[in-house]
């Protein structure tokens, strides 16, 4: 039987904004698994605590929404900072793991998207800024993809 915080997914709330911007780096210190935890319970954390200091000059109409974004977060570090024990339990881990580097990878092929663009249309000086920080969000979703198809952490849950 699964237990209640692993019963059903989250919703689909934790998504990038301006709550949740993407990380500015990717670096995952120490075994696999546990660096890339660390570095979405903190990007959660840090999340939490920008919707709440937003909560508190939010117009009543927006509550409800910051509400539900702070629910739907909370849960998923919940989750993910459990110390359950089990193969559903690390399943669930990991499935919030790999939506969320999911989520980044795409937040930052688009970044560079951007950034390939801006060096089409533009010369100079801003064409090589442009080239260089296209090339740089390319190397950082490269990597994150590699992270999912390491041994240790294709082998986590199962």
């Amino acid at each position: 039987m699964i237990s209640a915080p692993f019963a059903a997914a989250p919703a689909r709330a934790v998504e990038i904004s301006p709550f949740f911007p993407l990380p500015n780096s990717f670096d995952v210190k120490g075994p696999i698994k546990d660096g890339v935890l660390a570095q979405q319970i903190s990007w959660l954390d840090d999340g939490i605590a920008a919707i709440e200091k937003a909560r508190a000059g939010a117009a009543p109409d927006k509550l409800a929404e910051l509400d539900a974004q702070l629910a739907a977060a909370v849960k998923e570090r919940d989750i993910l900072k459990s110390d359950a024990t089990g193969r559903d339990a690390e399943l669930a881990r990991k499935n919030l793991v790999v939506t969320n580097i999911n989520r980044w990878i795409n937040g930052l092929a688009r970044k560079a998207t951007e950034q390939l663009k801006i060096a089409i249309l533009k010369d100079g000086a801003e064409r090589d800024a442009a080239e260089r920080r296209h090339i740089q969000l390319s190397q950082q979703a490269d990597e994150l993809e590699k992270v999912k198809h390491q041994p240790e952490f294709e082998a986590w849950g199962r």
